[in-house]
């Protein structure tokens, strides 16, 4: 059975999805914060989520939805 977060996550980037239809997926994950960039030496990088829990990704994806709908 998924876990309440994996299913706010999913219904999140639905709705973004459907309010912005021209993003790409990957655009999605970083525009909404799902994934991460670092800056080294100028050049932006993916920041390794690896160890993120499920819940830092959805305060992360939470705070960004609510600063854009």
């Amino acid at each position: 059975m998924m876990k309440p977060e994996h299913q706010i996550i999913i219904n999140t980037l639905s709705e973004f999805l459907e309010k912005f239809p021209d993003q790409r997926f990957g655009q999605a994950l970083l525009n909404l914060e799902i994934n991460e960039t670092d800056f080294v030496d100028g050049e932006s990088i993916a920041r390794d989520i690896y160890y993120d829990t499920d819940e830092d990704i959805l305060h992360r994806l939470k705070s960004k939805w609510n600063r854009i709908k």
